[in-house]
């Protein structure tokens, strides 16, 4: 944890415990009032400013910021879902690596040369399987629930944009004879 000079950070949440209007507010406080409106997570914010999570929570307390436990849950599974695409990555370049090895491997003049190659491409095999990310038939199940709701989302939104821009229900007789004339004018403006 960084070092501090002047005040400790636990004095800064007293100070802000304190509320006196006459105080000004430290820039580290003010720092983790902004952090906390953002949606980023006590642990998180305490790790960026060097200040306790004790204190981190009494400041957010002090200014009316509540740490949200749903939005601690959507941080965290997007920080897992980015840890695997970085896992997928890695395994990937592994597998290059493993076709490099084998070119070492055909190219191997020497019994030594042979073994170091065949050596390699052992070792990077088993490191590019453990690091191939697993997902589970529950995961994909989860994916797919969220594509989908995503998509029924996006489409009562475009549907809500369409009504409103043209005044007319999307499931109307008037909203097909709109969607035609847009696909004439489309085919117009495409030929030559």
């Amino acid at each position: 944890m960084p070092k501090f000079e002047g005040e400790a950070p636990e004095s800064i949440g007293k100070e802000l415990a304190a509320a006196d209007a006459a105080v000004p507010v430290h820039p580290r406080a003010e720092m983790v009032v902004v952090l906390a409106q953002q949606g980023v997570g006590r642990n998180e914010i305490s790790r960026r400013t060097g200040i306790s999570t004790a204190s981190v929570s009494r400041i957010a307390a002090a200014h009316g910021v509540e740490f949200d436990g749903s939005q601690t849950e959507v941080a965290l599974k997007a920080r897992i879902a980015e840890l695997k695409q970085r896992q997928a990555g890695i395994a990937l370049g592994l597998v290059e690596d493993i076709t490099s090895a084998r070119g070492l491997l055909r190219m191997a003049t020497t019994h030594r040369d042979f073994a170091f190659a065949a050596k390699a491409i052992s070792d990077l095999t088993q490191a590019a399987q453990r690091m191939t990310p697993e997902v589970s038939e529950q995961d994909e199940i989860d994916e797919t629930k969220q594509f989908l709701l995503d998509l029924h989302a996006g489409i009562g939104l475009m549907r809500a944009q369409f009504e409103q821009e043209h005044g007319v229900p999307l499931d109307s007789d008037e909203a097909r004879e709109i969607f035609n004339r847009m696909r004439q004018e489309e085919n117009t403006d495409e030929q030559p």
